[in-house]
């Protein structure tokens, strides 16, 4: 049974673009994910997302990732995120590269 995924990647620069946002997504990492919605979630990285293979709702295979957050605000409230859906990653205070 395959993986389903509301959006797969199988172009090699968005792959590329996908694996820059897991470099920046490390384990128990402190961070402010910016949807391309705008919504901003702070959290805490629970573990280093990897990308996996998926197919979408018209059986086409690709990859994509989600990333599991440990919510600041709300310490009983994860997130998941498919990391498509993440416009751009800030660190927050006190956290290194």
């Amino acid at each position: 049974m395959a993986l389903y995924a509301p959006h797969v990647y199988s172009d090699p620069m968005r792959i590329a673009l996908l694996e820059t946002l897991l470099g920046e997504l490390g384990d128990r990492t402190r961070v402010v994910l910016v949807l391309q919605d705008g919504i901003q979630l702070a959290g805490t990285v629970t573990t280093r997302p990897a990308l996996q293979h998926f197919v979408d709702h018209n059986d086409q295979p690709g990859v994509n990732a989600t990333v599991r957050l440990d919510d600041l605000g709300r310490f009983s409230q994860q997130h998941v995120v498919w990391l498509d859906s993440i416009r751009e990653v800030r660190r927050m205070p006190g956290e290194s590269a």
